[in-house]
């Protein structure tokens, strides 16, 4: 009896990482969504505030984001939290405002459910929202001492580094060439 109920339990864990592997595989495309047992807790919740947006915010309606639209936010993101213009463009490097990464990173700056959860915004979705969030987040970690090169690294690969080196590489990877293109295009330029 106690046998039927564990598997019972444990096919309905399968069902549902699959279920969430192929929602985020659908929504961007990425091939290695569909075999990602890791990061389940952050991928849920980035499709919850996903789902909620399109219910409760914008419905189907998915308006494209401009890059003059972006490129407004963040000045006004730099005159609000006096972050790097030019950190903050290398984070935005995804074009995707719905996108969700391996790790679970939301929205076009893939910030980390931790990191949205402590800032002072609701909608991860919303690309305004979004890019005001990154810019908090990265203001809170200069206040910490990190390096620019640090906060690149911890905004893309989130908090749990070790983890997304181990099981994420690809996001690892990535954390560190965007901190690399940003240490030589951008070294002692304020």
């Amino acid at each position: 009896m106690l046998q039927k109920i564990y598997f019972k339990i444990l096919f309905a864990s399968i069902c549902v990482l699959l279920l969430i592997n192929v929602v985020t595989f659908l929504i961007g495309f990425n091939p290695r969504q569909l075999i990602n047992p890791s990061f389940y807790d952050e991928r849920v919740m980035a499709l919850y505030f996903l789902g909620k947006n399109f219910v409760v915010e914008t419905g189907i309606n998915m308006e494209d984001v401009t890059q003059d639209d972006i490129d407004i936010l963040i000045d006004k993101a730099v005159d609000i939290y006096g972050v790097d213009k030019n950190m903050l463009s290398i984070i935005i490097s995804k074009s995707n405002q719905y996108g969700i990464t391996l790790t679970g990173g939301m929205g076009l700056t893939a910030i980390s459910i931790y990191d949205f959860l402590n800032s002072s915004f609701s909608n991860p979705y919303n690309f305004e929202e979004n890019i005001m969030a990154a810019s908090e987040t990265i203001a809170k970690f200069k206040n910490q001492g990190l390096s620019d090169e640090e906060i690149i690294v911890r905004f893309v690969a989130g908090d749990k580094i070790d983890n997304v080196k181990v099981l994420a590489g690809q996001e690892y990877d990535r954390a560190y060439a965007l901190a690399n293109m940003y240490r030589i295009n951008h070294a002692g330029i304020e």
